[in-house]
């Protein structure tokens, strides 16, 4: 039976967290709450399986999410009742984990449970903003509304996430080609050329660099085994230590530092806080609530450390524009242009034209990028592989040259 970390608040107002056996999160929840809890969350405890990204998590892909909303805010539109547009949508899914979300949900509305409740109890599935957008939508009577402010605010993601990744392809492409080349050459060709070597008089009279290239050769060929199993254990264990909330703080503190790379993570961050802040907002969600659902939606946790502390400065009556500078994380341009949304009452306006403008620098950083990393990374394999090369061929070069005299 798995185990479920659950947070809670008691009846004298404590909030705990403890751990669980349950079937699933909702048996538990229920469970929970006949006990007098107030549940804040529930999260599977992390398995060995957890420890490798990717493997052991249930997730739904933001552009399938994206194609269910257009389609829920379509029939929605069209005006028929949620339910009915979840069995209609319901039926579309080939996603079984979505599908058994979906099914739940469904079947929460139906005894009464609101939409945005229902999509609160499956956890980290679908994002906090989604429920947050949904229950302001149903405030107004707006959800159809809210659905559409939601997609386009999901396309302008996608589409920044998109740039970002068709910009690394060719840079990845070459980084793999340089590693498999430089692997053949260590683990096939350098053995061959040992052999030849014995014969020019034995390996201690080749020359320095050919001696460590035939060293780091021999025991990358003769511990291989050791080798992958080291860098498997490292890379679980770093991990392990990645997923855990000091880790997680200083890895993404050290990817804000890496030159270059850095400055696109920071400006994305910001792009990322300010629209998902600036669609809250136009939603009708109070500034506090809405900065506290806007903070890890920032992807960065060093980010979102910082920016948890800005609701309670708001909350104590002090200016958005003024609690968001003593985090450091906001230039003086988009801390000026929040702080006019601020004072003109227009600021889910200058924070979608914030977030525009880190766009466009995103935008020129990365072609600039692109266009330096390419010739460098190219000069830098074309080094390795002379240096490899040079390594072989001089003992071959000097015997040459020593007959010919």
């Amino acid at each position: 039976m798995p185990e479920f970390i659950a947070k809670m608040g008691t009846a004298d107002g404590d909030v705990i967290e403890r751990v669980y056996l349950s079937e699933n999160v909702d048996s538990l929840r229920r469970d929970l709450e006949r006990k007098d809890f107030l549940v804040f969350s529930i999260r599977r405890k992390a398995s060995f399986a957890s420890l490798i990204p990717g493997l052991g998590r249930k997730r739904i892909k933001m552009k399938e999410f994206l194609v269910f909303n257009q389609q829920l805010a379509a029939l929605i539109q069209a005006g028929l009742p949620i339910i009915s547009c979840l069995d209609v949508l319901l039926e579309r899914r080939k996603n079984p984990v979505f599908k058994k979300a979906l099914s739940d949900i469904r079947d929460q509305v139906k005894a009464g449970t609101a939409l945005s409740e229902a999509f609160t109890s499956q956890g980290d599935l679908f994002p906090p903003i989604y429920s947050a957008s949904l229950a302001s939508g149903e405030r107004s009577g707006e959800v159809a509304s809210v659905l559409r402010r939601y997609i386009v605010h999901t396309k302008k993601v996608l589409g920044l996430k998109s740039k970002v990744i068709a910009a690394l392809i060719y840079p990845a492409i070459l980084f793999c080609m340089s590693f498999v080349v430089v692997g053949v050459l260590i683990y096939y060709v350098i053995p061959k050329f040992s052999e030849i070597y014995e014969g020019f008089g034995g390996i201690e009279n080749l020359p320095l660099i050919t001696k460590v290239l035939l060293a780091f050769s021999t025991f990358a060929t003769h511990n291989a085994l050791i080798m992958v199993g080291g860098i498997l254990a490292g890379f679980i264990g770093f991990s392990a230590w990645r997923r855990t909330p000091s880790g997680s703080v200083t890895v993404d503190g050290w990817i804000l530092k890496i030159p270059l790379v850095g400055g696109i993570v920071h400006k994305y961050c910001i792009s990322r806080f300010t629209r998902t802040l600036g669609t809250l907002v136009a939603g009708g969600i109070p500034l506090v609530n809405s900065l506290e659902i806007a903070a890890p939606a920032a992807g960065n946790k060093l980010f979102e450390k910082r920016l948890t502390k800005v609701p309670g400065r708001v909350r104590e009556g002090n200016a958005l524009a003024g609690s968001l500078e003593e985090t450091r994380l906001f230039s003086d341009l988009a801390l000026e242009m929040i702080k006019v949304g601020e004072s003109t009452g227009a600021l889910q306006e200058m924070l979608d034209n914030v977030s525009s403008l880190y766009d466009e620098e995103i935008d020129d950083s990365l072609q600039n990028i692109e266009a330096l990393m390419v010739p460098v990374m190219l000069v830098f394999m074309g080094m390795v592989i002379a240096f490899i090369m040079l390594a072989i061929y001089l003992p071959l070069i000097k015997s040459y040259g020593m007959q010919g005299h």
